[in-house]
């Protein structure tokens, strides 16, 4: 039997009750940006939202309560906790600067420059007090509470002053806006690690920010968002772009390779590129398990970062900012997004929302529907995300249902005869068959064309790239070109794995030329070596292949390349 109502309506024997919508606890949301699990009392940790402040949880996100240091702003971009003293909590965002708590939130101390704009922060794990700030105009490192302390180590602006390309945009300096991270590396807490947004690569310090240094990845134009190092595996690193997906580095950095079989492309807009990686976590029962969010969805890697298994329906915002691993309870798991927090308890099978305590929604309906033998609460709010659900029953809580809903909404029923919700929007009627979890929405994608074998490039020593086409940028905004697309390196049999680094390398402009220089090194090289291709795809992200090269100018080395992701 299913039944619905506009307030809540009973279905007695002969008799139909109305009855304005029960007294019940709000929905509530927040934007969670930061999230920071405690590594020895089971229950507690820490949220950070841009606009809805700073949270504390003391029972696994069953509920949270403010604890914001100070009332001049709610908006907070990070919250840490001290490496091994996880009772110090480091907190920042604008204009709130950095501050620190030694008792769990109850009390708080500022540090550095009042009013510092924190974008991100990271902390030397073998030196309490040295903390690095990720800033709008840089990275300051501060090792004392007194802003005497403190010292900016990159200055951000002049570097763009002094390295600005001429076909760069014309209206930067553009700032280090809050999707980058900040990483120091936990087994060589000198080496600071900075993502460049604008430039592509990252920036690198091997001195504690003393002097720095812009790394590109594979040379080609990828902008990198955070790097994350492997928590036993030293030379392990990875990469997480805004635009071309997840690469690995087994050297620390010296070379990168694509990979994350399994990611799906994000399907908004084309403008800007198709894989955009916005958090990563290792769990900390195997560092090989990893979980990372996009602008579609959440996904967990069981090898280290090769194959990817996206999360199920139930996690209903596509935007993973940050993800937490309870290392008390195995399997469970929390997830910061767009719309609050939710939490799984069965290592991501299924998620609930956990958002009690965070800034409550306007209900503008109540209705009450029973679906394949379940009763759920659903109610429509104010604002976005505007529907929400909780078993009737059981008053559970809220879980937001937004999944690419970005619509202000008035009402909701169920469409009984074919089995539906309706939810009315300011744009039109949109429906859901699966209870609200996704929606009938139009998405934006890429122009959809043939990507069949072609040649690309051509040399006069018969290099041949197959499976793709030459790049196509012409839906890409003007911002995110940055040509060449095609990099071709010579490597050995044993790359990436091995640790070692590519022979040659070449970045090749399909637009500007069109042949490939021969490496007088590579040729002359007695041992045997391959190439291995990478081609920035603004459909498909990155297409991948190596071959066994020909080392003679007569011979054809032909590489065929694939989707990296799919």
């Amino acid at each position: 039997m299913r039944f619905f109502s506009a307030w809540v309506v009973l279905l007695l024997p002969g008799v139909l009750i109305a009855t304005p919508p029960q007294a019940d606890e709000a929905p509530a949301a927040a934007y969670i940006r930061s999230l920071a699990v405690h590594p020895t009392q089971a229950g507690l940790l820490f949220a950070a939202s841009p606009g809805g402040g700073l949270y504390r949880s003391e029972d696994g996100a069953d509920s949270w309560q403010r604890i914001d240091p100070t009332p001049v702003s709610s908006i907070y971009h990070v919250v840490k906790l001290a490496p091994g003293e996880p009772d110090r909590v480091y907190a920042g965002g604008e204009p709130t600067g950095v501050w620190v708590s030694d008792d769990q939130g109850e009390t708080w101390q500022e540090r550095g420059p009042p009013g510092l704009r924190v974008l991100d922060l990271a902390l030397d794990p073998n030196r309490p007090n040295r903390v690095w700030v990720l800033a709008p105009e840089g990275v300051w490192r501060g090792e004392g509470a007194a802003a005497a302390d403190w010292r900016l180590v990159l200055d951000y602006t002049a570097w763009q002053e002094q390295h600005r390309q001429p076909d760069w945009p014309t209206d930067g300096p553009w700032p280090m806006i809050p999707f980058q991270k900040i990483t120091v590396d936990p087994h060589r807490p000198d080496t600071v690690l900075v993502g460049a947004r604008w430039e592509g690569g990252y920036h690198q310090s091997d001195d504690g920010g003393a002097t720095w240094r812009h790394v590109a990845v594979s040379g080609l134009f990828r902008r990198v968002d955070l790097i994350e190092v492997h928590p036993t595996r030293p030379e392990v690193w990875f990469a997480g772009t805004h635009h071309q997906g997840l690469f690995k580095s087994y050297n620390r950095g010296a070379s990168w390779v694509a990979l994350g079989r399994g990611l799906r492309p994000q399907i908004r807009t084309p403008h800007y590129g198709v894989y955009l990686l916005s958090g990563l976590a290792f769990d900390p029962h195997d560092p090989e398990v990893m979980y990372t969010g996009s602008d579609l969805s959440t996904y967990v890697s069981r090898d280290g970062g090769a194959t990817w298994t996206e999360f199920g329906s139930t996690l209903t915002c596509e935007f993973t900012r940050a993800m937490g691993v309870c290392p008390h309870h195995p399997g469970r798991l929390y997830a910061g997004t767009n719309v609050g927090v939710y939490r799984s308890t069965d290592d991501g099978d299924t998620w609930t929302g956990a958002n009690r305590g965070l800034p409550a929604r306007a209900v503008r309906q109540i209705l009450d529907v029973t679906i394949g033998g379940e009763s759920w609460r659903y109610a429509v709010t104010a604002g976005q995300p505007a529907v929400y659900r909780r078993p009737r029953e059981k008053a559970g809580a809220w879980t937001p249902l937004g999944w690419l809903l970005y619509r202000e909404a008035t009402g909701l029923r169920w469409d009984e005869a074919r089995d539906e919700l309706v939810l009315t929007t300011d744009e039109g009627e949109v429906r859901s068959r699966d209870g609200g979890l996704r929606w009938d929405l139009p998405t934006l994608a890429y122009a959809p064309r043939e990507l069949s074998p072609g040649s690309a490039p051509g040399s006069r020593y018969n290099v041949v790239i197959t499976g793709a086409v030459p790049p196509d940028d012409r839906l890409v905004d003007a911002l995110y070109r940055r040509p060449p697309y095609v990099s071709l390196q010579w490597v050995r049999p044993g790359y990436p794995e091995d640790g070692s680094q590519p022979l040659h390398e070449i970045n090749w402009d399909h637009a500007r030329a069109g042949r490939v220089e021969f490496p007088p090194a590579v040729a002359t090289d007695a041992g045997p070596f391959d190439l291995y291709v990478e081609v920035r795809d603004f459909q498909d992200g990155t297409r991948a292949g190596r071959a066994v090269w020909n080392q003679t100018p007569d011979g054809v080395t032909a590489v065929r390349v694939g989707p990296v992701h799919n």
